[in-house]
């Protein structure tokens, strides 16, 4: 690994404009990394901060060495930053935004995992810092631009992935929070199962992206409602700990997950059948559009406001084709 201040969700999340949805399917075309080579000699941006919500975990691994390499193309330095501990912590992060503001970075790229972001992002703007958000669900006001999957279609491609099974589905959702990114995929996950005649959502929990609150989380879920037979989560995180739950609850056969995210777990479950689909997104597409996107703000281009990134949940076979293709 190559010596950066840290390494390195769920993916998080664009627009509903630009994002088309077929089936199980949400995709849509980034912008375009071969801007990079008419762009070098024009380039007024000279800096970019990105701080990384989980640097450890594999899918924003990729965005970061993503980010990393086209930041390298276009000519701009580019420094990463993020919580050091392998868990989401909002507090590291604001403090590792902030101090990209007193050291008048040229743009900040991150992901904002609380409220208190919006306010700080405002201040960068002010500053005359450009802000770019890797979020999705509509993205903060304060961003000059946002980068993921929108999480209301995402919602909306979930059940209908498990509305293709027979018989009545029982559904529990494990999410990142109450809030955010978390309420809007839950709220469209039980909005559109209202529209279906055989999904309905039993309970939802909250791990707050933690990996280890996973197993616990969703063991609590078959636990409490005994009818569940599909777990459902937007977070990579997620996708052991439920797998593992519903093998310790003797559920092999019974219950299935639907998650996010490419994986040693996420193979392992789609083989053994523990999960039913699972979600890839073209992460390294999301990282290579956020930089364009900051060095076109700089060069005084127009950017779109909302940057969608490919997204699919698929099967075993659809899943091996992706990951040729660098999908994660």
């Amino acid at each position: 690994m190559r010596k950066r201040q840290t390494r390195r969700a769920r993916f998080g999340a664009a627009t509903v404009a630009m994002i088309a949805v077929a089936a199980t399917i949400i995709d849509s075309s980034p912008s375009s990394a071969a801007q990079a080579s008419s762009a070098r000699t024009t380039n007024k941006l000279r800096s970019i901060l990105f701080v990384n919500p989980l640097p450890k975990y594999p899918q924003w691994r990729v965005i970061g060495d993503c980010v990393a390499s086209q930041a390298k193309a276009r000519g701009v330095s580019e420094t990463e930053t993020g919580p050091s501990t392998g868990t989401l912590d909002a507090t590291t992060m604001i403090k590792q935004v902030q101090q990209g503001i007193a050291n008048h970075v040229g743009a900040i790229l991150t992901y904002p995992a609380s409220p208190e972001f919006e306010p700080l992002l405002e201040q960068a703007r002010k500053a005359g810092i450009i802000v770019g958000t890797m979020y999705g669900a509509g993205a903060f006001k304060a961003a000059n631009v946002d980068v993921g999957a929108n999480f209301v279609q995402l919602g909306q491609a979930y059940v209908r992935s498990i509305a293709a099974r027979k018989g009545m589905q029982h559904v529990g959702l494990i999410a990142v929070g109450a809030t955010g990114v978390g309420k809007v995929w839950t709220d469209s996950v039980e909005a559109s199962a209202k529209k279906t005649k055989n999904v309905v959502v039993d309970g939802v929990v909250y791990t707050n992206d933690n990996p280890s609150k996973a197993l616990d989380q969703a063991i609590n879920l078959l636990t409490a409602h005994p009818a569940i037979n599909v777990l459902a989560s937007h977070m990579g995180t997620a996708t052991q700990g439920a797998t593992q739950a519903i093998k310790e609850k003797g559920d092999l056969g019974k219950v299935v997950f639907v998650g996010n995210g490419s994986s040693g777990a996420a193979l392992q479950g789609l083989r053994e059948g523990t999960i039913y689909t699972i979600l890839l997104q073209s992460l390294c597409a999301g990282g290579t559009s956020a930089v364009d996107a900051v060095v076109g703000i700089a060069n005084g281009k127009p950017e779109p406001a909302a940057i969608a990134v490919p997204v699919q949940l698929v099967g075993l076979a659809a899943y091996n084709k992706l990951l040729a293709k660098g999908w994660s």
